[in-house]
Order: structure tokens, then C-alpha cells, then sequence
């Protein structure tokens, strides 16, 4: 992460240590709740509908944070349906994660149809842009 933030020319504060050691610690806790001893680490900046369909993760477990922006929308089990079926034109209630939470979701290799259907939200065109940590288990894929 230091690396990173160096390449993005984050100058060494306060906040970016903050910011370094809440990843950190994310991803040891979600190691830790996996079970594994390694974790594929995403982080983007997103200005763009990345993700913005509801869908259910092929994973085992996910774990979300938006340090900016708004934070991944998701919804009650009894709406699931419905809002896959309807995606855009899908208008009823939503629940969305804080800015700064950390949400774990178990996807569909450990809840199956049970799994948490979720979004990014749409922000094409808002001028936002969210900064999102993603963490998964490392498949054998990766």
C-alpha cells in the first residue's frame, strides 16, 4: 500500500498512514474470517457504472469498503428477486454502506441462492468518484 500511494504521489500524512493501516487490518480480519492466509486486494477510483447491475458474487466470501463516494448498495433477501429481474428499473428500497464501513458478504460458493445481492452505485455522469477496496479469497484461478 505504501507503494501504491508513492505511485499516486500521496504525501506521507497522517491520513495516508491512517488510510494504510485500516486496509491492512481489513485484510487481516477477512483472512482471518476465510480462512486463508493470503487475500487478492482490489482498490480502484471509479467514475464510471463499474459493477452497477444487482448481482449475486461467485465467491466464497467479499469484502467491500469506499473510502469516497457513495458505498455498495444492497438489499433485503425478500427484494432479491425483484431487483434482479428489474436492475435499472428497479425503484424500491435499498440499504447502502457507509462511507469508511466494511461490508462482508458471503457469496454464492458459500450461501448459494442465499447470497447477498448487491450493486455499486451508479455514478456516470454524477462527477463522483468512489476510491473502493474489494477484498476476495485467492481463487486458483488467480
Amino acid at each position: 500500500m505504501s507503494t501504491l500511494c508513492d505511485l499516486v504521489e500521496v504525501e506521507d500524512s497522517p491520513g495516508r498512514r491512517a488510510f494504510i493501516a485500516d486496509v491492512a487490518q481489513l485484510a487481516r480480519a477477512f483472512a482471518s474470517v476465510a480462512g486463508a492466509s493470503d487475500v487478492d486486494l482490489r482498490l480502484e477510483a471509479v467514475d464510471h457504472d463499474s459493477c452497477w447491475r444487482f448481482h449475486r458474487d461467485h465467491v466464497g466470501y467479499r469484502l467491500n469498503a469506499t473510502y469516497r463516494g457513495p458505498g455498495t448498495q444492497w438489499l433485503a433477501p425478500e427484494l432479491a428477486g425483484r431487483a434482479l429481474r428489474a436492475q435499472r428499473r428497479y425503484r424500491g428500497p435499498l440499504h447502502e454502506l457507509p462511507r469508511f464501513a466494511a461490508g462482508l458478504f458471503k457469496g454464492v460458493k458459500r450461501a448459494g441462492d442465499k447470497a447477498v445481492v448487491h450493486r455499486s452505485p451508479p455514478v456516470a455522469g454524477s462527477g463522483q468518484t468512489r476510491v473502493f477496496l474489494c477484498l476476495n479469497e485467492v481463487s486458483d484461478h488467480d
